[in-house]
């Protein structure tokens, strides 16, 4: 039986969170959010540099002594406010320590996509027993999909992440932002696939 995912939905800019587990995916949300689950979380796992989905990472990892893990080619946003978009914000990107995920990399029961598109790193997240997707900004709801005219985006390379997630048995679709979509939600993958080239 496949744990349940738990909703931790962002306000105004700020990206959703998610929770399975002993995992937090993305670390905007608060710290009174994070509270119920504190003593269950010892890792977070960023689907991608951008400051939207990081701005409360330092406290957050503090809070629940959580290590830190993002996909390996979206290093240099921790270290760069114009890649990050921290810019943007009036911030920073966070200084934390953090180790790298790969594709095909098992963290918990999900397993890691490399899917560059949105960022040169981003990351999608699958889990085969019930195919939940940890989306990230590579996949929305209702065709939507991920920008790449932002530093490091790429057109070419979100087509095809979008092609090979399209391959997987998708039930529920855990976006960065907007609302998930838990039941029958491969349909929405696959209008994404059909409309990243068609409107991209």
């Amino acid at each position: 039986m496949s744990e349940a995912i738990i909703w931790l939905s962002g306000t105004g800019w700020r990206a959703n969170s998610y929770i399975a587990g002993n995992i937090l995916f993305d670390a905007a949300v608060s710290i009174d959010a994070v509270q119920p689950y504190r003593d269950q979380i010892d890792t977070i796992v960023l689907t991608h540099g951008h400051y939207d989905h990081m701005v409360n990472l330092v406290r957050l990892a503090e809070f629940c002594n959580a290590k830190v893990m993002i996909g390996e080619y979206d290093l240099p946003l921790l270290k760069n406010s114009q890649l990050s978009l921290s810019n943007k914000f009036g911030g920073e990107p966070p200084k934390y320590p953090v180790e790298i995920l790969k594709d095909g990399d098992k963290i918990g029961d999900f397993t890691v996509y490399h899917t560059p598109g949105h960022t040169q790193g981003s990351i999608c997240l699958f889990r085969d027993s019930d195919g939940a997707l940890i989306a990230g900004d590579t996949i929305f709801p209702n065709g939507s999909f991920g920008r790449y005219d932002l530093p490091t985006g790429n057109h070419a390379q979100l087509v095809s992440s979008i092609n090979r997630i399209a391959e997987l048995p998708v039930e529920s679709l855990w976006p960065g932002h907007e609302m998930p979509v838990v039941t029958d939600a491969k349909h929405h993958v696959l209008l994404s696939k059909y409309d990243v080239v068609r409107y991209g």
